[in-house]
This record gives structure tokens, sequence and C-alpha cells, in this order.
């Protein structure tokens, strides 16, 4: 049987490590210049996962499932984006993020009755007429940035795991 010690101090670790890897994340996407609502990085949360009895700890991040579509080369779109969920981002993010409003010339587009609801539009047709978008890597964020985190974590993780792990065989083999 496991001391509560010692899950205490895995546990710890776990936690450390996890919330050390948001932080991470949370800078890669604005290194990568993808904050535009600030949504994606604020969506991070993590959980510690305990096994009861054994020296099992994991920590496990969730983010909105968006954020790694910026990772893929090539996105291809079956059905025109639902209109409403559009509309909303055009409000979210601000009309002054676009370049016009469709079918109105360079005016203030504050002025404009249904200008997030026309740009929505403009942004699912283009999504409809052409289907597949093909992008280069260099918005990607997530694929290397874990790898370089788990990279720098190893040997952080390696050299506190292992005075745990020997305490856990010793106290197994006197148990």
């Amino acid at each position: 049987m496991i001391s509560e010690e010692l899950q205490r101090e895995a546990t710890e670790l776990a936690e450390e490590i996890t919330r050390d890897a948001v932080g991470y994340f949370e800078k890669a996407i604005e290194r990568a210049g993808i904050v535009l609502s600030g949504d994606l990085k604020n969506s991070f949360e993590y959980e510690i996962i305990q096994t009861a009895g054994r020296l099992s700890v994991a920590g496990v991040i969730h983010f909105k499932g968006y954020g790694r579509f910026k990772d893929m080369r090539v996105l291809t779109y079956a059905l025109m984006p639902p209109i409403e969920t559009m509309e909303d981002f055009v409000e979210k993010v601000g009309l002054e993020k676009f370049a016009y409003v469709p079918g109105y010339s360079s005016i203030d587009v504050s002025n404009i009755k249904n200008a997030a609801k026309r740009v929505a539009w403009a942004v699912a047709m283009s999504r409809k007429r052409v289907p597949t978008v093909r992008r280069k890597s260099r918005s990607a964020w997530y694929n290397s940035t874990k790898s370089n985190f788990l990279n720098v974590m190893r040997g952080r993780m390696l050299d506190r795991a292992q005075s745990i792990v020997l305490r856990a065989m010793k106290e197994a083999a006197q148990g």
C-alpha cells in the first residue's frame, strides 16, 4: 500500500507540471499570434486524476477544440458553418477587425445595420465556395509546444519523481 505522503508528493508534482504546461500553452498561443477574442487562451483548464491505492497520477489539460485546427495544414469544410455562431464570433472579435462589410464601400461600419450578419454570411459563403483551405504551418502552435514542453519537463520530472519512486519501492519491499 502506498503511503499518503508519497501519493501527496506525486500529486503535487503532477499538479505543478500540469499548471506549468497550461502557462506554456497560453504563451505559445500569444507567440503564434492566434489570439483574436481570447476565448481559446482563456479556455484552458486542467485536472489531476489519481488512482486509489497506487502511485498513479495523471494531469489532463482541456481547451476548446478549435485550437487544434490551427495545426492542420488542410481544412475541409463539409457543411456551411452555422450563421448564428459566425455572427457571434464577428461581434465578439469586433467589426473593426474585418476589412469591409460586403455590399458597402469604405464607410463607418458601426453605422451599418446588420453589419455583423453581413460579415458572418460572407465568411460562411467563402467556406462554401472554397471548402478546402490549405495553410502554411507557421500558425501551428500545439504540436511543437507540446513537444518542447515535454522535453523541458522530462528532466525536471525525472529528478523529482526518482526520489518518490525509490521511497515507494522501499515501502513496498518493507510492507
